[in-house]
């Protein structure tokens, strides 16, 4: 009966499940995406963001179905200069804003099952890879508010990516995680193989991220790929009473 269709949204390092969708590392199967560059999870709760990410994803979830697998990756924005800049602005610590930054994203997660659309599956954050001696470009200059080393911004990732995963328990999704692959053990950062060829592009390597992106994915795939034979077969079941009560 085939794959079920899968529907990404995030941010522009989505693009690495969109590589590995177009490139049949996901196997055979219809697949969508809305991705904003620069949407944050922090900007679930704004409705009036420069991006318009909220709404241009509430937009694009009123086209899925139910039987659709809802990937979602965001994080990377918010752990490399939203977060800095808020608490520094604000004059609230790292914490609290870290917190706001999940509530917010929570909050679309349940707004989204609210919707009918409760196969989900939450991705990790992309770690950062601009260094602190980085060539300028767009997103450095873009970003040069937040003064946090690569190190501190790693370390953040990490710490929102453990709280991220106990949140997609809590909401009872599914979690996956490629930052195992990613990392270099010696830096505890970002292996070579996976930066950018540019460096003054944040993006990972798109062809080796959308592998291990793959790889990480595959099994929630085969958990609900599993579970649509039974449910078409359920629905068309009650279709037949249906008729015959008619």
């Amino acid at each position: 009966m085939g794959n079920m269709p899968i529907h990404v949204l995030g941010d522009s390092h989505a693009v690495y499940l969109k590589a590995a969708a177009e490139g049949r590392l996901l196997g055979r199967r219809r697949a969508s995406f809305c991705i904003v560059p620069g949407a944050t999870a922090a900007g679930m709760r704004n409705p009036r963001s420069l991006t318009d990410a909220l709404g241009r994803f509430r937009a694009s979830l009123a086209w899925t179905g139910p039987r659709t697998l809802h990937v979602i990756q965001l994080g990377e924005v918010d752990c490399g200069f939203v977060i800095w800049v808020r608490a520094r602005r604000l004059g609230e610590s790292i914490r609290a804003q870290l917190d706001a930054s999940l509530d917010a994203y929570a909050g679309f997660v349940r707004e989204a099952q609210r919707m009918g659309r409760r196969r989900i599956v939450i991705t990790a954050a992309t770690l950062p890879t601009i260094r602190d001696d980085a060539p300028p470009g767009a997103v450095a200059h873009a970003r040069r508010e937040a003064t946090a080393s690569l190190a501190e911004r790693t370390a953040l990732t990490f710490d929102y990516n453990d709280r991220l995963e106990a949140m997609a328990a809590a909401l009872g999704v599914d979690w996956a995680d490629a930052t195992p692959d990613l990392l270099d053990p010696v830096s505890g950062c970002v292996a070579a193989r996976f930066r950018n060829p540019d460096p003054a592009d944040h993006h990972l390597a798109l062809a080796p991220a959308a592998e291990v992106w793959a790889d990480r994915l595959r099994p929630a795939l085969a958990r609900h790929d599993a579970w649509l034979p039974e449910e078409l077969a359920r629905a068309g079941l009650r279709r037949l009473r249906a008729l015959r009560a008619a």
